[in-house]
């Protein structure tokens, strides 16, 4: 009877360890990260047109089938009140957008890009600051401007930009 039950042992280690056995197993490779350069001018006049800019590359591949891309921009340390542009595709990986800034300050920009499965949020600074006027330009603003009091102060105080 012993004889009987150390077969059935026997055998069922063997199966055991047959099922154990080598397997091949296809190499998977690792997916390139997604990468964005985030292009945003340093400074910036107040009421000018601002360009923003995201090259967003795999590897050495353009990505030019992203699922989302935009940029966010809030005033520094006051992000409730943030703004989101939609940026349209130009060409070779370049995602683009424009806005136009009315009040001084620092700003953060923020471009939240969604490609191949992956998101990158990318940031930078960008100070704006009043348009410096020109001498005879600031002196015929004040004259047409209620809020001028003189064309040495033309609009600083209340963030007019000179047309």
């Amino acid at each position: 009877m012993r004889k009987w039950i150390l077969a059935g042992l026997f055998l069922m280690a063997a199966s055991l360890f047959a099922g154990c056995g080598k397997q091949e197993t296809a190499a998977v490779k690792p997916a390139k990260l997604v990468k964005v350069q985030l292009i945003v001018p340093k400074t910036a006049d107040v009421g000018t047109n601002i360009p923003l800019k995201a090259v967003v590359t795999q590897g050495k591949e353009k990505v030019d089938d992203a699922d989302e891309v935009k940029f966010e921009i809030w005033k520094k340390n006051s992000d409730k009140n943030s703004s989101m542009l939609e940026a349209k595709h130009d060409q070779h990986g370049i995602y683009t957008a424009k806005t136009v800034i009315k009040e001084p300050g620092t700003y953060t920009v923020q471009v939240h890009v969604t490609a191949r499965k992956m998101h990158v949020m990318p940031k930078t600074d960008l100070s704006v600051n009043y348009k410096k006027p020109g001498s005879v330009k600031a002196f015929f603003h004040a004259l047409r401007c209620p809020f001028c009091y003189s064309w040495l102060f033309t609009c600083r105080q209340f963030g007019h930009v000179l047309p």
